[in-house]
């Protein structure tokens, strides 16, 4: 399942719930506040500049890593499909990218 941290009326943020809506992928829409300091911490904590900030559990929901923005959302969309045309399970998956990526 992915989780999404969103700003409203962001459009970056819809773009990316419209490719999870599109892809028929699980997620969890995280609304922020345009709030400075809230923003900040947000940022501070996952160590992202921008919104949205987007991650992707694990099957047990006990480990997330970092996908990043929408447009790193459609790449990881990207290379999920083409592990799962390898009969890869979400697991495998989420142990390869984050040792690729160590995010």
């Amino acid at each position: 399942m992915f989780v999404l941290y969103v700003l409203d009326g962001c459009p970056y943020c819809e773009r990316a719930i419209q490719i999870l809506k599109r892809e028929k992928c699980k997620y969890e829409k995280i609304i922020v506040s345009r709030n400075e300091n809230e923003k900040m911490t947000y940022k501070r904590n996952f160590g992202m500049d921008t919104f949205p900030m987007i991650f992707v559990s694990s099957s047990d929901n006990e480990h997330y890593i970092r996908v990043g923005g929408s447009s790193d959302l459609e790449t990881y969309i990207e290379k999920s499909k083409e592990i799962a045309n390898s009969n890869f399970s979400m697991d495998i998956l989420y142990s390869v990218y984050s040792q690729l990526f160590n995010k």
